[in-house]
């Protein structure tokens, strides 16, 4: 009779552990926007897996996003910002977070290599210095609404 208390006791306890567990897990996959335009190859890496984008695929915090030689992807978060990488480039999403009603912003991308044309969007506007580029020689801070970024 005790084992079966003790049983029906930590019961509780596991269901909230694996409820926590899956919150935090469906939180850091919420979509963060979507391959708009593609040519002719683009790949997201997300978890070590590499996953081919088509028009209309999910962008997600962390992805590191891919284009072959020839490629070029275009992408529009879900703030309105449009981003576009260009032949042979690598570029990965470290941070974005947009939560306008608590002024809650941030868009933080690494440009490992390529060229990428970005149009601002609503976190541009409500707080310009939340929207940073890193390149392998500088860190870039958006202050206007366009800006273009080449790295050899």
């Amino acid at each position: 009779m005790i084992l079966k208390r003790k049983q029906y006791a930590t019961q509780p306890t596991l269901f909230l552990v694996a409820l926590m567990l899956f919150s935090s897990i469906a939180m850091a996959t919420e979509r963060i926007g979507l391959v708009k335009t593609y040519q002719p190859l683009a790949t997201a890496v997300r978890n070590g897996a590499e996953v081919k984008l088509a028009e209309g695929s999910d962008i997600f915090e962390g992805d590191t996003i891919v284009t072959d030689s020839d490629g070029a992807v275009g992408i529009i978060f879900s703030d309105g910002a449009v981003l576009t990488l260009g032949p042979s480039g690598k570029l990965i999403v470290e941070e974005f977070l947009f939560k306008p009603a608590d002024k809650n912003v941030s868009f933080l991308s690494r440009v490992v290599k390529g060229s990428v044309a970005f149009v601002s969007g609503a976190i541009g506007r409500i707080s310009p210095g939340s929207v940073k580029f890193i390149t392998p020689t500088a860190t870039l801070g958006l202050r206007g609404t366009k800006i273009l970024i080449e790295v050899e």
